[in-house]
């Protein structure tokens, strides 16, 4: 800790200080008016096993220092350290303490220790993200082209984890973000920042006999066989609301789990299916897929990313949250 004395005001920090009093077990101390620069003291003294060398270090008078450990013996309510024609040796008690003292005052140093600019070049550390299928495709390539040019060391941990579990794997931090709709997730302790909106578009195989100068009618969207993506296997979701709210129902032949699966199901087939805008302009590129208008207002399908509050401003966080804004931009 760069201060002009080893007696710096470590004041702020009584919630360490207090941790330190209770593994120690000791009898009951008014923190408060404790004066907690004596810790310092004690460090010293147990380091010089002298009370006038400790002086000299401490930039302190013999008796100022002499008069410190005073203070010491009556707020621990030991005498610490026994005077020997060499200097002093420390009693049992002080070599029980020592450590615990050393290690909450290595913490505070580190703590108000000025921190280094941030540099994501010099990372070196995993991220787990939970993401369902859509935010991998839609989100996951640019944002792994960020990061190997700006940060190389960050190696990614992509995760499917069921919704419901999230908040509490964020809190244990068995989790660093989460990337999903959570359209009604309230949790204290969590915050959610959306990312993007998508439109929904229909995706067929190229030559599809209804599809037609990239549209389809509402009516041949009825009648043709549809593919749904469904967690669990209903079929309510945009396109069915949508659907009823135009006073028409439609045919599900297939239902699966995940959005990737819909542009394999529909290439070879006479099934239509919709996805998310983005994911349907990436998978044409790479399947036999045409794109289509929707002859329906379907909902606009979002993608928000979930973040512990208390790690939100931490600078690691703040540079990958701003990293995933401009990939979702």
């Amino acid at each position: 800790m760069q201060t002009s004395s080893p007696l710096a005001n470590l004041t702020i920090w009584v919630q360490l200080i207090q941790w330190y009093m209770c593994i120690m077990n000791m009898h009951e101390i008014d923190i408060s008016r404790a004066d907690l620069n004596l810790l310092v003291v004690f460090e010293v003294l147990m380091a010089e096993k002298h009370v006038g060398r400790a002086a000299k270090r401490l930039s302190l008078s013999q008796s100022a220092t002499s008069h410190a450990l005073g203070r010491l013996r009556h707020l621990i309510g030991d005498p610490l350290f026994i005077r020997t024609s060499r200097g002093i040796q420390p009693t049992a008690r002080a070599k029980e303490i020592s450590k615990p003292i050393s290690d909450t005052l290595m913490q505070i140093r580190t703590i108000l220790h000025p921190a280094e600019p941030f540099n994501a070049a010099k990372l070196k550390r995993t991220f787990r993200v939970a993401a369902h299928d859509y935010a991998m495709v839609a989100l996951m390539p640019p944002l792994l082209a960020q990061l190997r040019s700006q940060a190389p060391g960050i190696d990614l941990r992509l995760v499917m984890v069921d919704p419901e579990r999230i908040p509490e794997q964020l809190e244990r931090g068995e989790l660093d973000f989460a990337l999903g709709g959570f359209l009604g997730v309230k949790v204290k302790n969590v915050k959610r920042i959306k990312l993007l909106s998508d439109r929904f578009v229909g995706v067929a195989r190229r030559g599809h006999p209804q599809v037609r100068g990239e549209r389809i009618t509402l009516e041949d969207l009825i009648n043709a066989p549809l593919v749904a993506v469904a967690a669990g296997g209903e079929t309510r979701g945009g396109i069915d609301r949508a659907l009823r709210n135009a006073g028409s129902t439609w045919r599900v032949v297939v239902t699966t789990p995940n959005f990737l699966a819909v542009p394999f199901l529909v290439e070879n087939s006479d099934l239509i299916g919709v996805l998310p805008e983005r994911l349907a302009l990436r998978m044409m590129a790479t399947t036999s897929l045409t794109v289509f208008e929707l002859p329906v207002r379907v909902e606009a399908m979002s993608c928000s990313v979930l973040v512990l509050t208390a790690n939100i401003d931490q600078p690691e966080s703040k540079w990958f949250l701003h990293l995933l804004q401009e990939a979702a931009a």
